[in-house]
């Protein structure tokens, strides 16, 4: 029986893999974020130019407003075990403050709802829903160019209204 001898010890086992010193992630997600399908609706309309970055930060505000108002309009896991409604108030947090936090959501999502704009920027900046002028498929449709003008004029319309609020 012949004993196999090795050149070098280390060189033995599986091979080392080489991987790219930077992680993208699968191909799916690299695609997805190349086509900008991970990317937020109110951010997309900001790299695309649609709104300014005053108007960008007004929907942002809106969000904010609605979480501090409301919670995070997302699924969550609730612990059955402790009940509800007991938010906890920290030392940091000033019941006068949010109150005045209350009332400028408030104010706002009435002056919204007023012109019109309300839910259009509901869906959008606080449920994160696209609006079809951000689809590739509706820009290349030449039968949605004036409808599209119109809901990015109403975009901006509503965010302008939160900018001077």
């Amino acid at each position: 029986m012949a004993i196999l001898t090795f050149s070098n010890a280390r060189s033995r086992g599986r091979p080392k893999n080489t991987r790219p010193s930077t992680d993208t992630g699968t191909p799916e997600t690299v695609m997805k974020r190349a086509l900008g399908v991970t990317t937020e609706a109110l951010d997309l309309c900001l790299e695309r130019g649609i709104i300014t970055e005053k108007q960008h930060w007004c929907g942002i505000h809106l969000r904010w407003l609605y979480t501090l108002c409301h919670g995070v309009p997302n699924v969550r896991a609730i612990n059955l075990l402790q009940p509800l409604n007991q938010d906890k108030l920290t030392d940091h947090d000033n019941p006068k403050w949010r109150e005045a936090r209350e009332k400028e959501y408030n104010e706002a999502i009435s002056l919204l709802s007023k012109t019109g704009h309300a839910i259009m920027l509901m869906n959008m900046c606080i449920y994160n829903e696209r609006p079809k002028f951000l689809y590739i498929d509706s820009l290349k449709n030449t039968k949605n160019t004036k409808n599209n003008i119109h809901n990015i004029a109403n975009l901006r319309d509503g965010l302008d209204i939160l900018d001077k609020l």
